[in-house]
């Protein structure tokens, strides 16, 4: 499992920089760039089904999927890295958010 810090606090799973997820999913087949990358597991805070009680699940450890080919820690469509963040501030959309440890093999 990886260490997750997430800055996106616009989104639904995130409390106090943990995701209460369990798993995220980034997005980014081709990039090549840290913001050719996104969380596809946001959701924006507020979305009537989020289905998230965040007190109980936060964690700061999580499974990451990554499409991010391309990605030094993708290892067969996972993340590998020890520590990761997610950016994106109050984002209203995936597309506004991304993977910051992103590293371009």
């Amino acid at each position: 499992m990886t260490l997750l810090d997430c800055a996106v606090t616009g989104c639904a799973y995130n409390e106090d920089r943990c995701c209460c997820k369990g798993d995220i999913k980034v997005e980014g087949s081709e990039a090549v760039h840290q913001n050719e990358t996104c969380c596809g597991s946001f959701v924006e805070r507020g979305e009537k089904n989020c289905g998230c009680n965040v007190k109980e699940h936060e964690s700061k450890t999580i499974d990451v999927a990554c499409e991010a080919c391309n990605c030094t820690f993708n290892e067969n469509k996972k993340c590998s890295a020890d520590h990761i963040g997610i950016a994106g501030g109050n984002a209203c959309s995936c597309g506004e958010t991304e993977c910051a440890s992103f590293c371009c093999k």
